[in-house]
């Protein structure tokens, strides 16, 4: 089936069902059409649903009554979609979301002509709750029945929910697994060529969606100037080949990257995707050492889904290994998850089941039952996460597990940390569901990338200490400023309504200064009723405000030492911060204020917290850097957070850095999740912020045994023990005394 003209007008991305569901989706609409010029568009409303909503979907074609529409229902298959008829050419259907439909990727298929060379396809997606992937390595499974092979491993997945592939290695320098008349196929036997059919067959059949690699013909010598005109190529032959499955969800950017430079390379493949067919999805996997790229990905608008990788199991060279802790995952995670939150895309969070070095399980690349497990439960602790991929179950554990027979005991712990770990990722999710109201703000600022390791993970760890969950929020361009080399000047106005809409309250990790985009971003933020808290021992200077103004304080030119700090009026002028804190010695820059409250001195009188109301908004300056008054006074900064109308529910005391925590509220309590990184038992004490009236007491209940736990009076805390490398659910609900 080959393209012949191409209709770029709009309908849904994502689109809904009317099975079970609720939607990823955007507000974007698109059209979809094939050989003949025949259009089909399908769009739907909502597009984001909850159980209990009514869904409408309208398909319009160029009907010569041959209409046919399905949707692939995630581990169901393929079921056919009733519509009636509205008027010439168009047709409605609604549905109304249940509790008991299947999490996951519904596609709908629509098609004029015979099944098999449809005329026109149309094509849309929607996501109800979560996906559950794995990077699935194509040429791993048996050559002598290979679609038996897959049907057992995609079976195999779906024991621990998995719902979503993307297959990769499609095509190798020496075999090609799928039936192209581009690359060189002389080395690549009938039956390898099948493979991609084959797959997408067991995908059909068992309600599993699939992101074919979109990478260029590996077999033949590419000048690299011509390597994406290759890779066009290969997605368009593909997608004429292989459109009509319908678990053919869309195509994934195979090539990987880091730096601004990556988004205009993301930016045509996914663009030429959407021509091909617009209803079809995209997605990419940025490395995380540039939390700035993550801005630039955020606001292409043909890019659907973002895979912040998570890079925990080390390089390949023992001489350049970065070591990132197991916690690392949240915080990478977090990252791709703000970036959605501005631009609304699919975010999911990358866990890592192989092993490089000492990760490594004896010879074999594959790692361990802790690293595994415990990298789920970092993500899981994600703020509104949209699901979780792995890389790669397939080749690591599954072929593994097939080929090294001897080494099956080893295999089979690491099959049980995923399996283990995916029962965890859904309970945990119960607190993690929200965003949260703290979120630590990147600025766009390229001479301030290496801030991200020196002081964005300190800063994050601090909050890790104090036991409060926060988001990661990155700079989002305005679209028509988001053309690297160019650089942005002015803000993103939709971000702002949103942070303003959203109460959102903007952690600063002691950034030193902005560019005119975001310096504008804050001080209207500010300025029309936000709130900034900084941390030092760096306070932002601003392209576009006064920093005295707009912080209150004023840098003296001098530095001190200090060992204490004394706690003063409350933000409300009237009640008193009683204490005093030990530092140890921490030399700062000495400030004086100039319009800002002070809360909290050091022992020489100098400021240590101050609050300055600059326009309708609160800008709070804490001068230690945040590890520092995580270490020191964590009480003082609970009270500020809580004084200028953070949203928390409770407080988490004994938490470490070497800790996630996730919170979530409900109609009566909270949830909240402590996952326990350390080798140690941590003993934890849930102490609840929500007043209840003195008719009433609190349920406290462990979700993962579904047993009460305590009844305690009303704010009462409650005493855990966090087991090593485990977690604990906890909920907290308030009750009538009987």
């Amino acid at each position: 089936m080959k393209l012949v003209s191409i209709l770029v007008s709009v309908i849904t991305v994502a689109v809904f069902f009317s099975l079970p569901k609720e939607t990823f989706a955007r507000n974007d609409t698109f059209s979809s059409v094939k050989a003949s010029g025949q259009a089909i568009s399908i769009s739907v409303t909502p597009t984001r649903v909850s159980v209990g909503d009514t869904v409408r979907i309208t398909i319009e074609a160029q009907n010569d009554g041959s209409l046919r529409v399905e949707v692939l229902v995630p581990d169901k298959g393929v079921l056919p979609l009733k519509l009636n008829s509205v008027k010439p050419s168009v047709y409605a259907s609604q549905f109304i979301v249940t509790g008991k439909d299947p999490q996951g990727l519904y596609a709908i298929q629509a098609w004029t002509g015979q099944e098999a060379r449809p005329a026109a396809i149309g094509k849309a997606t929607f996501l109800f709750k979560k996906l559950i992937g794995d990077f699935c390595i194509t040429g791993i499974f048996n050559p002598k029945n290979p679609e038996k092979d897959m049907d057992k491993y995609i079976q195999e997945m779906k024991g621990f929910g998995a719902n979503f592939l993307i297959a990769t290695s499609i095509i190798t320098p020496k075999i090609v697994y799928y039936k192209s008349s581009i690359c060189d196929t002389n080395g690549s036997s009938v039956v390898d060529q099948s493979y991609v059919d084959d797959l997408l067959k067991c995908a059909d059949k068992n309600g599993i969606s699939v992101m074919l690699s979109a990478t260029w013909d590996a077999t033949r010598d590419i000048p690299y100037p011509d390597r994406t005109k290759s890779t066009e190529d290969i997605i368009k032959e593909l997608y004429g080949l292989y459109g009509s499955h319908p678990s053919l969800v869309g195509f994934y950017v195979d090539q990987e990257g880091s730096g601004i430079y990556y988004a205009p390379f993301v930016r045509k493949l996914c663009g030429y995707v959407k021509q091909i067919n617009p209803g079809l999805l995209t997605a990419c996997s940025p490395y995380v050492d540039n939390s700035l790229l993550a801005s630039y990905l955020s606001v292409i608008r043909n890019l659907d889904v973002i895979i912040y990788q998570g890079m925990v199991m080390a390089s390949y060279r023992p001489d350049n290994r970065i070591k990132f802790p197991l916690r690392r995952v949240k915080d990478f995670g977090s990252l791709s998850s703000g970036a959605k939150e501005l631009q609304n895309k699919i975010a999911l969070t990358h866990v890592e089941t192989f092993g490089y070095g000492e990760n490594r399980l004896e010879d074999l690349f594959i790692t361990g039952y802790n690293n595994i497990y415990q990298q789920i439960l970092s993500a899981a602790t994600v703020p509104d996460n949209d699901g979780i991929i792995m890389y790669d179950y397939s080749g690591s554990n599954y072929n593994m597990l097939n080929q090294y027979p001897q080494y099956r005991k080893e295999f089979i712990r690491s099959r049980d940390a995923v399996f283990d770990g995916m029962k965890a990722f859904e309970l945990i999710g119960k607190a993690s569901k929200d965003r949260n109201q703290l979120a630590v703000y990147f600025p766009y600022t390229d001479w301030q990338e290496y801030r991200w390791a020196r002081y964005y993970y300190s800063a994050l760890d601090a909050f890790r200490m104090m036991g409060i969950p926060v988001d990661v929020l990155p700079y989002a361009p305005p679209h028509r400023e988001s053309y690297p080399p160019y650089w942005p000047f002015h803000e993103n106005r939709h971000v702002l309504k949103r942070l303003l809409k959203e109460k959102e309250v903007l952690v600063l990790p002691s950034v030193s200064g902005f560019q005119a985009t975001d310096s504008d971003l804050m001080k209207h933020f500010v300025g029309d009723g936000g709130t900034i808290i900084a941390f030092g021992p760096r306070i932002p200077m601003g392209r576009t405000y006064d920093r005295t103004l707009l912080f209150g304080i004023e840098k003296t030119g001098r530095r001190a030492a200090h060992s204490e700090i004394i706690g003063q009026s409350g933000l409300d002028g009237k009640t008193p911060h009683k204490g005093k804190w030990k530092l140890g010695k921490v030399t700062l820059p000495v400030w004086r204020s100039e319009g800002a409250k002070i809360i909290a001195e050091f022992e020489d009188g100098s400021p240590a917290i101050a609050v300055n109301t600059y326009g309708k908004g609160t800008v709070v300056s804490i001068l230690t850097d945040a590890k520092t008054a995580a270490r020191y006074f964590p009480d003082l900064v609970r009270e500020v957070l809580n004084r200028v109308g953070v949203q928390r529910y409770v407080d988490v005391i004994g938490t470490n850095q070497n800790c996630d925590v996730a919170v979530s509220k409900t109609r009566t309590g909270f949830i909240a999740a402590v996952v326990n990184h350390n080798n140690t038992k941590l003993h934890i004490t849930l102490r609840p912020l929500t007043a209840f009236s003195h008719r009433e007491s609190q349920d406290w209940i462990d979700m993962v045994s579904d047993k009460e736990i305590a009844k305690l009076k009303s704010n009462e805390p409650l005493g855990i023990v966090v087991k090593p490398r485990t977690y604990r659910l906890i909920e907290m609900a308030g009750s009538a005394n009987k």
